[in-house]
């Protein structure tokens, strides 16, 4: 794309605009609490759509484009329906409950529920590998921005990384919380217009739909089939209800129950129905552009040629519309690491007397630390991109482990810190001798729906079969019960 100076004004006034919203929002930052949940007190309709913006990524753009363009209507029953069910399940059932919990951070009621060892495991477990996922993020998004802008690629992933961190350095929960406001809005506005645009051009809804290949007004395709839609549908009610910390944060940030519940929904149904309206560019691509050699590209060559002659500056929005959804979801991951570690870690385990201003400070170091990490893990990606997406299996195939006793813990009674930690260990260990067992003995790759099914199986299987074999001691029975009354 080439881009005018009216372009390159809109994205420098974006850029900037974030950064003013964190030193806005850090008038609200007198503590952790502030820093961390919000003070408890954010509006559940902003905690709803910050929900739903820390859902996206450039994956969304890239990685959808490609199902979209050679698959058709399936990409929305992989995208929106797992996610759908996921949040109508977690307002009924976990919502309500992060919000009585009153915690700081998602790791910490682990301690009362299982034991000191289950907590610091878990934190260590879920920050240790996280800020890769965050790098490759990073390096998706800065992988479009180049490929439209010319920018080096290096340069991109510095820029970005660091104007996240600088607005989430100085206001905390509430800086992520208004820039996803702001990006919501701006995204929201983007997709429309293109939308429109590309309708308009193809002749209407009726006329796309109409010129859709064979098999692609399918809710189903070769890449989402019925099996692999079940277990894909378990792994997003555990991550977007809580596995994903950042996502948890969201609901208990909420001052009352009802409200994270009303929030649940909220996202719910943004996740439902907004998401056909960027698949739409992505489904009228063959008519707009023609045949496409890299189909994950349908979406930028659709919206380059749409766009070139709508307006000036519209190039430039686009392109702070793609970055608002990955920023967005780096930035929550990031504040939820630091509370992570300042809470679960630090305040526990290496200064357990230490003042809320000390904590604070380490709030605001560990979010500087993990912003450089997943800047330099972006980088890195560039050159050992292949290794970089087996960690990343890897991060995924922990997070069914651990987000079962996570969320399960605040449903099942019976269950004891050993089928805690046999979940989390059985679950990891199974995926590895799966994923690599049946790659060896067939010499080809391993489904996903096969070792992420018999993953979470074993997950499931071992932290609720504890429920019938070990026998927990009086004391524990009392923190258990005080748990289940807190959030009942």
């Amino acid at each position: 794309m080439l881009l005018t100076t009216a372009d390159y004004l809109i994205i420098t006034v974006y850029a900037v605009f974030m950064i003013i919203l964190g030193i806005i929002a850090k008038r609200k930052v007198k503590n952790t609490e502030d820093y961390f949940v919000g003070g408890r007190n954010v509006p559940w309709w902003l905690a709803a759509i910050s929900h739903h913006m820390s859902g996206y990524s450039a994956f969304v753009f890239v990685g959808h484009a490609t199902i979209a363009y050679l698959y058709g209507v399936s990409v929305w029953t992989f995208f929106s329906i797992p996610i759908f069910i996921a949040m109508v399940i977690g307002a009924n059932v976990w919502a309500q409950k992060w919000v009585k919990l009153k915690v700081t951070t998602p790791i910490e009621y682990l301690e009362k529920r299982f034991n000191l060892m289950t907590r610091q495991l878990f934190a260590w477990s879920g920050i240790g590998i996280k800020f890769i996922d965050e790098g490759v993020k990073l390096y998706s998004l800065s992988i479009i921005i180049t490929v439209i802008t010319g920018f080096p690629l290096e340069l991109v992933i510095m820029g970005f990384g660091i104007i996240i961190v600088l607005y989430v350095l100085f206001g905390g929960l509430w800086a992520t919380m208004l820039t996803d406001f702001v990006q919501f809005i701006v995204q929201f506005l983007v997709s429309f217009i293109l939308a429109y645009l590309a309708l308009k051009y193809v002749g209407g809804w009726s006329s796309m739909w109409a010129h859709l290949p064979a098999g692609h007004t399918s809710f189903f395709s070769k890449a989402v089939s019925p099996w692999f839609l079940i277990i894909y549908t378990i792994v997003i009610i555990l991550s977007y209800n809580g596995g994903t910390w950042g996502l948890a944060q969201r609901f208990y940030s909420i001052g009352k129950p009802k409200d994270a519940r009303k929030a649940a929904y909220l996202s719910a149904s943004l996740y439902l129905i907004y998401p056909l309206v960027f698949y739409i560019p992505m489904w009228s691509a063959r008519q707009i552009v023609g045949n496409i050699t890299h189909p994950e590209q349908a979406y930028v060559l659709a919206a380059e040629k749409l766009f070139n002659s709508f307006s000036p500056g519209i190039i430039g929005l686009f392109i702070s519309a793609i970055s608002a959804a990955t920023m967005s979801m780096i930035s929550a991951d990031l504040n939820s690491l630091a509370s992570v570690f300042t809470k679960d870690i630090f305040q526990r385990s290496i200064r357990p007397n230490a003042g809320d201003k000390t904590l604070l400070k380490i709030g605001m170091i560990s979010t500087i630390v993990f912003g450089i990490l997943t800047i330099v893990a972006a980088i890195i990606t560039i050159f050992l991109h292949g290794a970089f997406n087996a960690m990343i299996e890897w991060y995924a195939a922990i997070l069914g482990p651990i987000s079962v006793p996570l969320l399960f813990g605040l449903v099942y009674k019976k269950a004891t810190w050993k089928g805690a930690i046999a979940s989390w260990a059985l679950g990891f260990v199974s995926f590895v001798v799966v994923k690599y067992g049946y790659a060896a003995i067939t010499n080809s790759e391993t489904p996903f729906a096969i070792y992420t099914g018999v993953e979470l199986l074993v997950s499931f299987s071992a932290f609720f079969l504890d429920g019938f074999i070990s026998k927990p001691s009086q004391e524990i029975k009392k923190n258990v019960n005080e748990i289940f009354a807190q959030i009942k």
